[in-house]
């Protein structure tokens, strides 16, 4: 079985890193002949990602275009293609509605709420050629939808009604534990992400300050994003993927804040689910997928005031012992959730399933004529 998956960014984005590379070894391990097309290639990630530029920014649109349109020609020698937030982010879905008529089946993934609009950082003049109705559109011509959590498959079922839910996976292999915390020592309140989403760290700044006074030993590390504030000692630090595991492992406490918002609910824990893999104690947001994800005081801590964040960070920033619990607790629940030896059987059932139904059905319609 030959599939093809066209995501929009390389392995270095989180998104596509997630749904489709990390599984595709396993998959191909399961029978399945993978092949992953990029939108946007490696070398013009760093451009693609930075605010402005936008003439270099629709050199690589327009060529990535071709590049999708050429792909159309080759569609029919794969048995489905699994399209990951959209085959073309701008304008309608035409190629999507190229790949229905050409008669392959088409999965369509999306691991965020892209339905409800955010103004973009470093795309905001393209954020006029996006329409968020072209979810639904998507949705509604694929022969399935497999989304990370039942927000957005609550969502998704709007539009059709073949729906899968599988989770997003963590590579434990890859992700290991950090070793055992110890008292005493200077203690790292970690956040990972990019500048995108480092704002989100302003909810939480009194939390953050009262913490950073109360606690002279603590220092607030912002990893792949920019975020200051009078009063929180704060270090920034550029996000690497060669360094990815390490820089888990500095870290003490890891934090995951959100907005109270309709959009968060779309969310599916990433940074919360990597903390939890690498020994790290996690505090998130109690919204949406963060809910299900954390067994609170077991695995983690949610919070939503900012009393309720002071509370979450001093309890682990005074007890060495306790974030061991919890990191204890948190890399076993990731293990048996998780693992991509957990995930990956259950993308593969969604693919086959699909295929499978596509063809009984194609055959049903020769029979019938």
């Amino acid at each position: 079985m030959r599939v093809l998956f066209l995501v929009q960014y390389p392995r270095q984005a989180p998104s596509p890193r997630y749904r489709v590379y990390q599984l595709v070894p396993w998959l191909e391990n399961a029978g399945l002949q993978c092949d992953v097309e990029p939108l946007i290639g490696e070398s013009d990630y760093a451009t693609a990602r930075s605010s402005g530029k936008y003439l270099g920014k629709s050199r690589m649109l327009a060529a990535g275009l071709a590049r999708r349109l050429s792909t159309l020609l080759r569609s029919r020698k794969y048995d489905l293609v699994y399209v990951l937030k959209g085959a073309f982010p701008y304008g309608p879905p035409v190629i999507e509605q190229l790949l229905r008529a050409s008669n392959v089946p088409i999965i369509f993934d999306f691991d965020d709420a892209i339905h409800i609009h955010k103004k973009s950082v470093s795309h905001r003049f393209l954020d006029y050629l996006k329409s968020t109705r072209r979810v639904g559109q998507v949705a509604a011509l694929a022969n399935r939808v497999v989304v990370p959590n039942e927000y957005l498959a609550n969502f998704a079922r709007e539009f059709n009604p073949a729906v899968t839910v599988v989770p997003e996976a963590e590579n434990t292999q890859r992700l290991v534990p950090r070793r055992p915390h110890k008292n005493g020592s200077p203690i790292v309140i970690g956040w990972v992400g990019s500048s995108s989403t480092a704002k989100y760290l302003t909810l939480i700044e009194d939390a953050l300050r009262t913490i950073c006074d109360r606690f002279s030993n603590v220092t607030l590390r912002v990893i792949g994003g920019r975020f200051e504030a009078e009063g929180i000692r704060t270090e920034l630090v550029d996000w690497k993927f060669e360094r990815e595991v390490q820089q888990f492992h500095d870290l003490d406490i890891g934090i995951m804040p959100l907005p109270l918002e309709e959009w968060s609910k779309g969310k599916s824990g990433c940074k919360l689910r990597q903390y939890m893999a690498a020994g790290v104690p996690g505090v998130g947001t109690a919204i949406g997928y963060n809910l299900e994800l954390v067994d609170h005081g077991r695995t983690g801590f949610l919070a939503t005031t900012q009393g309720e964040w002071i509370e979450c960070l001093s309890k682990l920033i005074e007890d060495a012992e306790l974030r061991n619990t919890i990191a204890t607790a948190a890399r076993l629940d990731v293990e048996q959730r998780f693992a991509i030896n957990v995930i990956g059987p259950q993308l593969e059932a969604a693919i086959r399933e699909t295929v499978d139904e596509f063809e009984t059905a194609r055959k049903t319609r020769r029979a019938a004529a």
